[in-house]
């Protein structure tokens, strides 16, 4: 009997240990699996942040662009109401400092629209670029009708083969810059609005 009961306790004492480890080992395991859950979470929360902080900034730096892009139309649109408007006098063929500023902020809103493309989707440049070929048809527009009048005045009796006369252009030129291209700029500003969520 004093075996059997050595061999009682001994397996009591050791089912007790076993359940004892077992307890231990689970407690462990539970205890370590929330702290690599929590470390997970807290990795995933300083990630999320990161991303907000980079995404507001892309998105502040946007917008920084949006503003100086419409600008920058805005004053190549006066530069070219400045240029076609019929109130210059008869030096208007000759004069070539409203050309030259017209077709300077051309320039450089196209290299400005150029440098920022990566900020805006491909149909949005499409529209750029749409938007800036009217205005350079219209820059062009009104360097024709100066050289058209330079001949009509010259004494060669040159006529050009569309038989419109500089007044013609100068007119058509004025008459797109006013209508044409306010247009344009407004249509962009309305893309600008929804990319800036106002």
């Amino acid at each position: 009997m004093d075996l059997l009961e050595k061999m009682l306790t001994l397996s009591i004492g050791g089912t007790t240990v076993g359940v004892i480890i077992v307890f231990l080992g689970k407690f462990l395991l539970e205890k370590s699996s929330q702290l690599l859950i929590e470390n997970h979470k807290n990795q995933l929360e300083i990630f999320k942040t990161e991303h907000q902080i980079k995404f507001s900034k892309l998105h502040e730096e946007r917008a920084e662009i949006i503003k100086v892009i419409y600008q920058d139309f805005f004053e190549l649109e006066n530069k070219l109401e400045h240029m076609t408007t019929l109130f210059q006098g008869p030096e208007w063929k000759t004069e070539k400092s409203r050309d030259e500023d017209a077709i300077k902020k051309y320039r450089e809103t196209f290299e400005k629209l150029e440098n920022s493309r990566i900020y805006f989707s491909e149909s949005l440049c499409l529209k750029f670029t749409s938007a800036l070929e009217e205005y350079r048809k219209i820059i062009q527009l009104m360097l024709n009708a100066k050289s058209k009048a330079k001949h009509e005045t010259d004494g060669s009796g040159y006529r050009f083969p569309e038989n419109k006369g500089s007044l013609d252009l100068w007119i058509q030129a004025e008459n797109k810059a006013k209508k044409d291209i306010k247009n344009l700029r407004l249509e962009l500003a309305e893309e600008f609005r929804k990319l800036i969520g106002v």
